[in-house]
This record gives structure tokens, sequence and C-alpha cells, in this order.
């Protein structure tokens, strides 16, 4: 069992973590007048929150994404007591899953918020 599923609460923490960084970002901008001291420290707080955000999405969509390397999934669905609307709301889930380059929209912001966070430490 992936070790992420032993997390308790783990979708409302992955809510207030991208809550934390987007609110964080976006009063940068307002904290000005208060001082480079606490805009540097609402940056790292929100970039920071960020990286674990980021790192948590990709490891799921990962783990999601791994349903899709199990190719007689289906067919295995097809022999149990499902009845056709049921089958259909299974297929079309794991074929979305599937389909989805999400990871890769997670993995782009989680390089572009380390990748600050490194700048920041040589260059501020």
């Amino acid at each position: 069992m992936p070790f992420w599923r032993h997390i308790p609460a783990l979708p409302q923490i992955l809510f207030m973590l991208g809550l934390t960084g987007g609110v964080a970002f976006r009063s940068l901008i307002f904290l000005q007048p208060l001082g480079t001291q606490i805009v540097n420290i609402v940056w790292y707080v929100g970039v920071i929150a960020y990286l674990i955000f980021f790192y948590m999405r990709i490891v799921i969509e990962g783990h999601r994404r791994g349903v899709c390397r199990h190719p007689a999934l289906l067919e295995r669905l097809k022999t149990h007591q499902l009845n056709n609307e049921d089958f259909l709301v299974i297929n079309e889930l794991v074929r979305s899953q599937c389909r989805s380059n999400i990871q890769y929209n997670y993995m782009v912001w989680f390089g572009l918020s380390f990748t600050s966070l490194v700048l920041a430490w040589f260059f501020v």
C-alpha cells in the first residue's frame, strides 16, 4: 500500500498546502510596504507549500497511472457481477486516467518551484 494512503486527511492537507501557496504568492504585492523580510518569508512559505503539494500530487498520479499498466484489468472487471452502467463508468474512469497528462503539469510546477527556491538561496 502506498505510503500516502496512511496520511490521515490527506485531501484536506493537500488543499491547505495549495491554498497556502496560492495565497502567499498573491499576497506578496500587498506585503511589499511591510518590508523585504516579510515578503521573503511569505515567498518561502509559498514555494515550500507548493513543493510539498506538487510532490505529493506527482506521487499520487504516478500510482494512479499504474492502473494503466494492468492490461487485463478491464477484462477481469467484465467477469464480475457488474451491470452495464457500472462497467461503463469504471471503463471511462480507467481510460480517462490512462489518457491524462496531469502528472506533467505537476512535474513542471514542481520543477519551477524547486528551481526558484534554489535560485533564491543563491542569488537573493
